[in-house]
This record gives structure tokens, sequence and C-alpha cells, in this order.
């Protein structure tokens, strides 16, 4: 009931189309807004990505300084034609004392092309609609003790973990590191094999072959190893290509190996195995067939098999009959995840600790991997996201590969659903796993 009232709400105010770059990938945002009684409030935006956020709000009220905590979740979706996204709030609970009065949770609405948002925290009266005095991304210049104590206590660990985050306890930085740092003789090698060529979906291949590049020569920089990229693309996108590509990869035995693939996917009639074919054609007026199909499986096996240390394989790809239309959707999502403002100890416990290997796809046997042209494949997207959240100074737990897969299946498996992705099925990604702490 709440977003059908809020779907008409917002096809009274003639709701523009969202632009998914609205809010680009940020940890932290300031937003002020001040209601009908003249009451200012101003919020601290915390990101994790599209389905896990919360905002703390801070507001003076029965001569009280108040905060409360609210989770968010992104919702996307139409209205007369038109898309729109809402930041739906839930759950407030306050973190000063309350008072007389509780708080009305507020929905964040953003619209095209308006850099500030409008808020509601009653989407069936439209008169209550409030246009945000003002929204921004947060730098690291504007973040010290005392705007955290505006919204946090001293002893609440987000407190704390934000404070290392922007180096404003550098003492914090200094302890002594709980993995071994020894980086000397590693080589991070990044295999990419993408469909960048073909009609449909090449664009979002394209996309996740940047950010996939980019994402792991930080990374390898970040650690102080070496690293190694191959790609196979373009006019060179053949299954002869990656099968020489991995011939001739050569890992050392303290080495970290990825292998992506961003294509389509099919599975054999008369396939009994779970892990799909990688459809190697760059154009559908090849035939396919034993020469232009890859088994996934025999990828992982292969790389395995090279000796080195710890040996990541993903899969984005459609795991269904080969008679299925493109897998490529107009709809797209909230693409956010965590900035530069990671935790080197996390990030190095992650690649430089463990050892084992790990083989991931994107949908179960018989369904469809879903991507759009604006973000990339739902899997690939999410598995970044996940990574960036795994390594995060805001995160409690310690970095494990087995939550970052499992989040990263949760997530294509959220943009995926009717609520993010109307002309979608839900994808649900499987995965094989045997990572362990290195001795």
């Amino acid at each position: 009931m709440r977003k059908q009232c809020l779907t008409r709400a917002l096809t009274i105010l003639a709701v523009l189309c969202f632009a998914a770059h609205l809010l680009p990938a940020q940890d932290l945002f300031e937003i002020k807004f001040t209601d009908k009684l003249n009451v200012k409030y101003k919020g601290l935006l915390v990101i994790f990505n599209d389905s896990k956020m919360y905002m703390r709000v801070a507001y003076n009220a029965e001569n009280m300084y108040k905060v409360v905590n609210v989770d968010y979740k992104s919702e996307h979706g139409k209205t007369d034609g038109s898309e729109y996204l809402v930041l739906l709030g839930s759950n407030p609970k306050f973190i000063t004392a309350a008072g007389q009065y509780g708080y009305n949770p507020d929905h964040i609405i953003f619209l095209q092309d308006m850099d500030k948002p409008y808020l509601t925290d009653d989407p069936n009266d439209t008169s209550k609609l409030l246009h945000a005095d003002s929204f921004k991304a947060l730098t690291k210049q504007e973040i010290n003790d005392a705007y955290l104590r505006e919204f946090y206590s001293s002893n609440e660990p987000d407190y704390l973990a934000l404070r290392k985050m922007f180096g404003i306890d550098l003492s914090t930085l200094r302890l002594k590191p709980n993995v071994n740092t020894n980086t000397t003789g590693t080589t991070l090698h990044l295999i990419i094999a993408a469909n960048t060529s073909i009609g449909d979906i090449g664009m979002s291949c394209s996309r996740d072959q940047s950010s996939l590049t980019a994402e792991f020569k930080g990374i390898a920089s970040s650690l102080g190893i070496s690293y190694k990229q191959y790609l196979v693309n373009g006019d060179n996108f053949t299954k002869a290509a990656v099968q020489n590509t991995l011939n001739g990869l050569y890992p050392g035995s303290n080495d970290i190996v990825i292998f992506v693939y961003r294509g389509h996917g099919f599975r054999w009639n008369n396939q009994q195995g779970a892990w799909p074919q990688l459809d190697m054609r760059s154009s559908p007026y090849t035939r396919i067939g034993e020469n232009t199909a890859l088994d996934l499986d025999y990828v992982f096996k292969t790389i395995k098999g090279k000796g080195g240390r710890l040996n990541i394989v993903l899969g984005d790809c459609c795991n269904s009959t080969i008679d299925i239309p493109s897998p490529l959707t107009g709809s797209e999502f909230l693409a956010m995840q965590a900035n530069n403002n990671y935790n080197d100890d996390k990030l190095r416990a992650l690649f430089m600790n463990t050892k084992g290997n790990l083989l991931a796809t994107a949908a179960s046997p018989g369904e469809v991997s879903w991507a759009n042209n604006a973000n990339g494949g739902f899997f690939t997207v999410s598995f970044l996201q996940s990574l960036r959240e795994e390594i995060s100074y805001m995160r409690e737990d310690p970095a494990d590969w087995r939550d970052l897969i499992n989040n990263t299946v949760s997530g294509a498996r959220r943009k995926s659903s009717k609520g993010v992705c109307s002309n979608c099925t839900l994808q649900n990604g499987i995965y094989h796993y045997d990572v362990t702490p290195k001795n």
C-alpha cells in the first residue's frame, strides 16, 4: 500500500525521469531541509550500496537537541511512463532522548536535472512535500570530529570507524596489522574476456571492463604488488584467444589470479553440469558450436592448475537455453558504492592473507543474467559494490570472501527484482567456495 500511495503522490507531481548518475560513488552526503513549522534538520546520509544505507538526522525541538537514525533502501519505478527513484525511510530510532514526540521517517525523492531532492514524511499528502535546502557529497576536508559528534555518541562503532576513515585519529591507523604484509614477489593477474563488439550487450560489457580494470589496478597499487592485465575483447573475442591467454599464464605460488567473463552464456540442451557455457562469438551471424563455446568450469580448473595462491573466477552471463531474447534492459538502478575510503588492513586481509579458489556465476541453470548500458552487468556491479563494502572502515566484521560473494549474489538478485527492474526475471547466482586463511 505504501508504494501505491507513493506512486500516486509522485504522479500528481509529474515526476520526471530519474537519472542514475545523480548520486555518484561516494560514502557520505549531507542534506539540509526545513519543515512547515520552520524546524531545521541536518542529515548525514551514509551509503553502503543501493539497498543498504542510513541517515542520521539532527534537529532541535521541545528545547532539546535530537538525533534520530533512519534506515533506507532505494526503490525504482515508473509512473505515467516516467521513471522515478526514492530512498524509502524506515525504522526510525532515537540516538538521543526522544522527547514527547516520535519521528516519521522521511522519503527522499530524486528527479532529473535537479541538484536538490524532495522529501516527504507522508506520501499520501503532497502538501507536505519539502524541497531540500541543500544536498551535497561531503569531502574529507569538511569532516572533523566536531562534525561527527553532531550525529554520533563517542562510543558508537560507526563514529570510531569514521574517525579512522577520515584520518581524524591517526594513531588508530598505526596499530600493528593482523595480517601478513609481505608482498615481495606477488603479482595480481587480471584476465577479462568481454564481448565489447556484440551489438546488444557490447556497451555494457565495455563499461564493466573499464570498471574492473580500474578497480584491480588500483588494488594492486595500494597493496604494493605487481599487476598484469590480459584483455580478450573486440575482434579478438574468440575461444582460441582465451585458451591462448590461459596457456600463457604462469602465476607464481604467491600470486593472485582473477578471471572475469562478461558476455552471453548458455546451456547445451543435454547439459548436466551447473556452470554455463561462455558464448565466444562477437557476431550473432557466427554459428554457435564447439569452436565458439567455452565451459566456465574448464576455465576454473585450468586456472586452479596453474598454482597461484588465490584464484577468483567470475562469469557474468546467462545460464539458460540458447533461444532466449537479449538479457539487456533499459531499467537503470542506483549504482552507489563506497568511494576511496577503504581500510588498508581489510584490503590486505582479503587479498594477501588468503589462499584457495572461488568460482561464481551470475545465474542458476535456466536463468538469465541481466545488464544495462548505464550501469553494466548486474552481477559485476554487485561484485564491485560488495568488494568496496567488505573493505570499508564502516564494516565491523573481518573481510571475508564468502561474505563478499554472498552479498554479490543477493545484490544482483535485488537489482533484477520487480521493484528495481520491471521487465527482468530474478537471477540467483551460484558459487563454489574454497578459500581459507593463508598460513
